[in-house]
């Protein structure tokens, strides 16, 4: 208690709470200043929540599916635009003994007709071989059987309904949804789970042979992906190597860790997301630094002769420093609980709103406030400048 007891001093001297008893003087300009410094923190949290969301949501595809490895074209350039290359190169890694087993995979956007309005939409058509399911997801594994069917397909429950209709509810009840693709007939005969990306609303998978029948101009030799599975212990990285130097030039050969990586840089680092989440951070820092700068002026100016009556006395600009700096903090900590509140309800209704997976995070609250607290100690420096030159001669 003893260590304690020059901070209690300087925050509350004489027991009275100082800074809490000047910012509460006037009940209206404390809860405006809340108010204030409540949206700069709400905007910040929903930023990094929206940067976050981006980075899982662009991988939903590849968190999907299984392997250790991934062969892609040369010229791929994200999930949804790389160009094809020829199935035979699988059978060429199928030969490494590290190598347990491989799963083509194709990948095309076409046109789905809403099953409630009749609209034709794009939708992400992912091709498999059902006996080489390269899917990890537990729906998948179930139902990679139900595709040998040359009019069935796997919908993405996730998909959005807007675009494609209430495919997972007609499915509940009905059994089998019937829809097109691209004018060909097709039965949803089983629900998965996935998710929404930022350049697909909406995926089903269906199997190569149906692939070939609603899209003629596709050749049954090309695939997007390759997704290699390998034996326990394997180090896939070197492994990579290995592979890259007897396959043909125009394709690639990275672990799975890689082609995710690649992804979320794609859209976080070539795509103006990332630039837009950072940019609404600092303008919620920006908008809370000087919500409470204009509070903390105005509590100083209001108080300079006080302040300056303390100076004569020999109380020291550190002191009074202090007692400014207390009353930013008490700001932001009035500020936390409205501010999480207010973002998880955001959040929730982004969520259900756009697919994209926005929630809140501890990791991100602390380094959230963290922010703030830099934002209030900023804008509680600037505010005091003025302490610094209060002479209690010229004030009285």
């Amino acid at each position: 208690m003893r260590l304690l007891t020059p901070i209690f001093n300087a925050v509350a001297p004489l027991g009275i709470p100082l800074a809490w008893r000047q910012l509460t003087r006037d009940r209206k300009r404390f809860v405006t200043a809340i108010a204030g410094v409540t949206f700069g923190v709400v905007l910040m949290l929903y930023q990094v929540g929206l940067y976050t969301a981006a980075n899982r949501m662009v991988v939903f595809p590849h968190t999907a599916l299984k392997g250790e490895i991934v062969i892609t074209s040369k010229n791929y350039d994200n999930f949804y635009a790389n160009r094809a290359f020829s199935k035979r190169i699988l059978q060429q890694v199928q030969a490494f003994p590290e190598v347990t087993s491989v799963a083509p995979l194709g990948m095309e956007f076409l046109r789905w007709k809403n099953t409630d309005t009749g609209v034709d939409k794009i939708i992400g058509i992912l091709s498999i071989n059902p006996s080489q399911n390269p899917f990890r997801l537990p729906e998948v594994v179930k139902g990679a059987e139900l595709l040998t069917d040359a009019e069935s397909l796997l919908f993405d429950d996730q998909s959005s309904q807007v675009d494609f209709g209430n495919v997972g509810g007609a499915f509940r009840k009905q059994g089998e949804v019937i829809s097109e693709i691209d004018h060909s007939r097709v039965r949803v005969k089983g629900l998965f789970s996935m998710g929404q990306t930022l350049a697909g609303t909406g995926h089903v998978i269906i199997s190569d042979q149906t692939m070939g029948r609603v899209n003629p101009n596709r050749s049954a030799n090309m695939i997007n992906f390759g997704l290699v599975t390998l034996r326990p212990g394997t180090d896939p990285a070197a492994l990579c190597e290995r592979i890259s130097a007897l396959l043909p030039k125009d394709v690639r050969v990275i672990t799975a860790e890689q082609f995710r990586s690649e992804e979320q840089v794609y859209w976080i680092s070539r795509t103006a997301i990332g630039f837009i989440c950072l940019a609404g951070m600092l303008v919620g820092m920006f908008v809370g630094g000087i919500v409470v700068y204009q509070i903390l002026y105005t509590d100083v100016t209001d108080h300079l002769r006080e302040y300056a009556t303390l100076k004569a006395m020999g109380i020291t600009d550190l002191f009074l420093f202090g007692i400014v700096m207390t009353e930013a903090l008490i700001l932001l900590l009035a500020a936390a609980l409205p501010s999480t509140v207010l973002a998880a309800v955001m959040f929730h209704i982004t969520w259900i709103g756009s697919g994209m997976p926005t929630e809140l995070n501890g990791l991100e609250l602390l380094a959230v406030f963290a922010m703030a607290s830099l934002m209030c100690i900023i804008a509680g420096s600037l505010a005091t400048r003025k302490l610094k030159t209060a002479d209690p001669a010229d004030i009285f």
